[in-house]
């Protein structure tokens, strides 16, 4: 697997951080859904852990790519959803 840039790496912590953040704000705000978003915390925390204290293979490195991709674009549709112009609201892909 080539080697994943500085840039790559801090994007990627800091999108798993968030998803992780709004799931457990989801869990909090919808209890019948604990079981399911709980599944998708582990997941992501699991990912954070080998993120910070290992290396990731290739295929946990396109999981990490599938759910930074499905924030950014969580993050664009809120932008626009409040009003934000197309141009300013793809500042959400820049994290």
């Amino acid at each position: 697997m080539k080697t994943i840039s500085f840039k790559q790496t801090e994007s990627a912590l800091f999108n798993l951080d968030s998803m992780r953040t709004k799931l457990l704000n989801e869990q909090y705000e919808q209890p019948e859904r604990e079981d399911e978003l709980q599944e998708r915390i582990d997941e992501i925390e699991n990912l954070l852990g080998k993120m910070y204290f290992g290396r990731v293979t290739k295929s946990e490195w396109e999981r990490i790519q599938e759910i930074v991709n499905e924030r950014q674009m969580q993050r664009y549709v809120t932008c626009l959803n409040s009003g934000m112009d197309e141009k300013t609201a793809a500042d959400a892909f820049d994290d």
